[in-house]
């Protein structure tokens, strides 16, 4: 077996074989494969100190897998401004696998007349496209406290995370049930609500005539935050 440091320095074939036995894993209560993904990601990438699936597009973002609830404050940043990398990202609706990186990150904060530059709790970001459609975008996003922490080898190591998680929300080869718990999920986190709740909420929008689950979801979720037209 290959060892770090033996032909493999980073480890990746150790995090490869986490990942797939973490988001392959039998569904089961409470487990969700997406904060499974985002963990691994978090710990293999060596700069990054947090991670995230985030939906952005309209004015809006919001970050539904995170590894840290810190996140939530560029989150609210972008929401507040009704602007920021990841929502000017998601405006000029970028290609699957495209890469933002954002090395000293400032958040703008309107006082009066002035603007006034703070540090938030990460300096850098790395976001990648899983995809954009319609003024929205999707990614898969790396944070560091450090500025210019993430860069070429971040791209490189998030690679096969990109690929697992564009294959869990928008792969036609994942289960149905695993897709409807995914979609079910989304809109817990999205929309604040409890799983049973959700759950009641996304059924009735669901038909026998093979919709994807999470994209009925995605749908949903737009339509009642109100970003589902620029």
């Amino acid at each position: 077996m290959m060892q770090p440091g033996d032909g493999d320095p980073f480890g990746l074939l150790e995090s490869l074989r986490d990942l797939r036995s973490s988001t392959l894993r039998p569904l089961e209560a409470g487990y969700d494969a997406l904060d499974a993904l985002v963990a691994v990601c978090r710990n293999t990438v060596p700069a990054a100190d947090a991670a995230a699936i985030s939906y952005a597009g309209h004015g809006q973002v919001r970050s539904t897998h995170v590894t840290h609830p810190a996140i939530e404050v560029i989150d609210r940043w972008h929401n507040q401004a009704g602007a920021g990398p990841l929502l000017d990202e998601a405006q000029a609706q970028p290609i699957h696998g495209s890469v933002l990186i954002v090395e000293d990150l400032t958040l703008g904060i309107e006082s009066g007349a002035c603007t006034v530059d703070i540090s938030p709790p990460f300096r850098s970001l790395h976001s990648t496209t899983l995809r954009s459609q319609g003024g929205h975008r999707t990614a898969l996003d790396l944070y560091a406290t450090r500025p210019h922490a993430l860069g070429l080898p971040a791209t490189a190591m998030a690679e096969m995370f990109v690929r697992r998680a564009t294959q869990l929300l928008y792969g036609a080869d994942e289960t149905r049930a695993g897709r409807y718990q995914l979609a079910v999920s989304l809109v817990s986190r999205c929309l604040h609500l409890a799983l049973p709740d959700a759950e009641d909420l996304l059924v009735p929008h669901l038909d026998d005539t093979g919709k994807d689950p999470v994209v009925v979801a995605e749908q949903l979720i737009d339509h009642i935050t109100g970003t589902d037209y620029p």
